[in-house]
């Protein structure tokens, strides 16, 4: 589904899928519905293979102005999940407490926070949370990272177990 939050490659080439089938179905072209389909197909997993933003990229990034990740992360899991991160800058070399909770309760098995600094580089680190009881992390020292340089990060919990993501968040290093 399009939204204000899709990722402009992702619009671009559902746009241009659509437009393909538009075209090519109105004028003779000898590929059936079904043909169509499968190379439409084919595009998006090569897309998707290619590391180039397309269909199927993670590709979440934290905007510091307004505290968001864009695109944003849809929980998988069902929860009442809230995310903790400094919203001041954090000065180069300090830690950095990040948290998160469940506030209905539901979830009760270890989290996984994946921290992917300005540099590209993720480091990830696990969490116990059990209850409506808070999760919490350092970084860099539980995520066995190095020092933090200036940039933005950004922080994606997901469930240990199944891998599911359950929300984003992030901070800024000054």
């Amino acid at each position: 589904m399009l939204t204000t939050e899709t990722h402009p490659w992702r619009t671009v080439a559902l746009c241009g899928a659509v437009l393909l089938l538009a075209t090519a179905c109105g004028e003779g072209h000898g590929h059936s519905p079904r043909q169509l389909s499968e190379m439409i197909a084919e595009t998006v997993r090569e897309s998707a293979d290619s590391g180039l933003p397309g269909l199927g990229m993670p590709d979440t990034l934290f905007d510091p102005a307004r505290y968001a990740c864009t695109p944003a992360v849809d929980p998988e899991l069902p929860g009442g999940w809230r995310s903790v991160a400094p919203r001041a800058a954090a000065g180069g070399g300090e830690p950095v407490e990040l948290g998160l909770t469940d506030s209905e309760a539901e979830h009760s098995d270890p989290v996984l926070a994946s921290v992917t600094g300005p540099d590209g580089e993720t480091a990830s680190a696990e969490a116990d949370l059990t209850g409506d009881a808070w999760a919490r992390l350092d970084y860099p020292e539980d995520f066995g990272a190095g020092e933090t340089v200036p940039g933005v990060y950004t922080v994606v919990w997901s469930d240990s177990r199944s891998g599911a993501p359950l929300t984003c968040d992030g901070f800024e290093v000054e």
